[in-house]
């Protein structure tokens, strides 16, 4: 298991005492591959897009197993488009007018909730898988 050093400069420690080091902003690392494991490189499989349309109350998103999702506000909406958890409303959500876009790292679709402030809005959708 990797160790963080201490001290005022922190560097990750190897099993064998290793150092990593960054070079051009990548890390490197020496890694010993224990006999009968496996080495998977984790990253954005699939992109699956799409639109919602909101009412004007809080609506989960549909449940899908993610990494990562943008969300767009669709530019033909007339009111605002609130993202958040459980219960988000205009005072507790991240407020997305028309064209704007949030970002986020989640492991499920359905742990996030949008509403708008004009029934019939919709949202943009690119999920990450």
């Amino acid at each position: 298991m990797a160790n963080i050093g201490s001290g005022t400069s922190r560097v990750i420690i190897d099993p064998d005492g290793e150092a990593a080091t960054v070079t051009s902003n990548r890390l490197d690392v020496n890694a010993t591959l224990v006999a009968g494991a496996t080495i998977e490189i984790v990253g954005h499989g699939v992109i699956v897009s799409g639109a919602i349309n909101l009412s004007d109350s809080a609506g989960v998103l549909s449940t899908v197993l993610c990494k990562h999702v943008d969300i767009m506000a669709n530019l033909s909406n007339t009111g605002i488009v609130y993202i958040g958890a459980s219960g988000v409303d205009a005072t507790t959500g991240i407020a997305l007018y028309p064209g704007d876009v949030y970002s986020v790292d989640i492991s499920n679709l359905g742990l996030l909730y949008a509403m708008s402030t004009v029934s019939g809005d919709d949202i943009n959708v690119a999920i990450f898988t």
